[in-house]
């Protein structure tokens, strides 16, 4: 069966991203609002595209108004599983979602943006982003950066991760077109909640894209933003090197900057 972020691997995706450190990512995504955002304002209000199980929300402030928008059920349970206070969530396309509401923060992290394999997909996902944003905010987005990718690509790789509740096994293995800038992963996974129980096998298929800053800057431009800065994930004022994986945009209405 091929699925993706189906319910088991929900409840096991924290325990494969331990030691993730989604504070300190939030930390530098709020220091680049600080750094860009028009008049200094203050951040009142964040939204999540591909908000996974939340972790990354938990990070914000209780009083910051919050909302998560996710296409997998099994991931949102996890976030609202959390408790997190002034939240709201949705089930969606983030290409497609249009919510009633806009927000001084829209950001996608952990290489959401990847997973929009067309140049149509990307500009609606941009597009997502520009609908939600208020007039003086900023978008962040991270992303794999197609560069190191053409000299140094995916290779099959496996996680073991365990607590005292749950032991997991992953097994994923990419296949790389250097044409398109497309990886194809083909994840074994192996689930057990219980040393009484067998483990459960699923397997996920999961299509990626790794991008260049200049496929970036024109799907942002044609969805009515502009990328005002950029760099090295997690790096503030340092320029995107060829040996980077990881990069990150900041983005604002196009207009803001005409």
């Amino acid at each position: 069966m091929t699925t993706q972020f189906s319910d088991t691997y929900s409840k096991a995706y924290d325990l494969l991203n331990e030691g993730k450190p989604y504070r300190d990512e939030v930390a530098f995504v709020q220091g680049l609002f600080t750094h860009i955002a028009v008049d200094s304002r203050e951040l009142t209000s964040v939204l999540d595209l591909g908000c996974g199980s939340g972790k990354h929300l938990a990070e914000f402030p209780s009083d910051v108004r919050k909302f998560g928008v996710d296409q997998s059920p099994g991931m949102l349970a996890e976030a609202m599983s959390r408790g997190l206070q002034n939240f709201e969530s949705a089930t969606g396309d983030i290409c497609t979602a249009r919510l009633e509401e806009n927000f001084d923060l829209v950001y996608s992290l952990f290489h959401v943006i990847s997973y929009q394999t067309t140049d149509v997909d990307l500009v609606n996902f941009f597009s997502t982003i520009r609908e939600h944003l208020k007039v003086g905010g900023i978008g962040v987005v991270d992303f794999w950066h197609r560069a190191p990718w053409d000299v140094d690509p995916p290779v099959t790789r496996v996680t073991k991760k365990n607590d005292k509740n749950t032991e997991v096994i992953r097994i994923s293995a990419p296949k790389f077109d250097l044409m398109t800038g497309r990886v194809e992963i083909d994840m074994d996974l192996f689930v057990r909640d219980d040393p009484k129980h067998d483990f459960k096998h699923l397997v996920e298929h999961h299509v990626m894209r790794a991008y260049t800053l200049l496929e970036l800057s024109q799907a942002a431009q044609l969805a009515g933003l502009v990328i005002v800065d950029s760099g090295p994930w997690m790096h503030q004022n340092k320029p995107l090197l060829a040996s980077d994986w990881y990069g990150w945009v900041a983005l604002t209405h196009k207009q803001l900057t005409e």
